[in-house]
């Protein structure tokens, strides 16, 4: 019921503005800070967004999932069936899995849910890889070891800032990807589909350097709460830690794109 798609920005005035900093052949940081304008009013719709909603509880269960002594257990409570996970990939599945079946359940899917479903998948295969995981064949033990690591204030503050860091670069490549492809070719802002990679490689670093204003925020917030909230995380709680977290990455491309004017 209702796929709800956020590509109607192409026709605002915002989002002309991305079209010619792109075409003036503008650095990563600007165009970034273009787009963040240009989806800013989108932020505004989908504040209930079951996806994004679903992706942030998740993201602060793995947290209170680490500070267990039988994660998996945590985790498959909450839905996240892991229990006898030998392998990274077994996890992301795991978490894929969690996150299709309430947006099935909730029969409401969002461009913004799945770019929150990437993002999410994507940071916990990332902070799991830190411990020297490999993708496949590894130990359940090691698997729980990586998964504990998530519950210490500096893991899920690294934890935090992956996520947050992939989930605005899916958001900018959503709406920069209408306009990309566009300025490929003799005369326009990239000469060649290598020249875009490179400008996307840019814009990915940017959003990691970016991010790294909600790690130490995002690490503390989660000690705090979990101790408050008697060693569990409210889904209240959690949601208004996920929509300040990207309001903190908003305002800080804003800054960082300001720094470069």
């Amino acid at each position: 019921m209702g796929h709800i798609r956020l590509g109607t920005l192409t026709a605002t005035r915002r989002w002309t503005d991305v079209i010619e900093l792109i075409a003036e052949q503008a650095d990563a940081p600007k165009v970034a800070e273009a787009v963040t304008h240009a989806w800013e009013h989108a932020f505004n719709t989908v504040r209930d967004d079951v996806g994004f909603r679903e992706a942030i509880w998740l993201l602060s269960q793995i947290g209170v999932a680490g500070k267990s002594t039988n994660p998996a257990e945590h985790l498959n409570a909450a839905g996240i069936e892991v229990a006898g996970a030998k392998s990274v990939v077994e996890v992301a599945m795991g978490l894929s899995e969690a996150m299709e079946n309430r947006l099935q359940a909730a029969r409401r899917r969002s461009d913004f849910g799945e770019l929150a479903q990437r993002a999410l998948v994507g940071a916990v295969t990332a902070q799991l890889q830190k411990d020297s995981l490999p993708l496949l064949g590894a130990a359940s033990d090691d698997v729980h070891g990586a998964l504990q690591n998530c519950g210490r204030e500096k893991g899920f503050g690294e934890l935090s800032r992956e996520f947050f860091s992939r989930m605005t670069n899916e958001c900018l490549n959503y709406f920069l990807s209408k306009t990309l492809t566009g300025q490929v070719g003799d005369g326009r802002r990239f000469n060649s589909m290598v020249r875009v990679q490179a400008f996307e490689d840019a814009m990915r670093t940017h959003c990691s350097e970016a991010s790294e204003i909600v790690e130490s925020f995002s690490g503390g917030w989660f000690s705090k709460h979990y101790f408050e909230e008697g060693g569990r995380i409210q889904r209240d709680s959690a949601e208004k830690f996920g929509w300040f977290g990207l309001e903190k990455m908003r305002r800080e491309l804003g800054e960082r794109a300001r720094e470069y004017a």
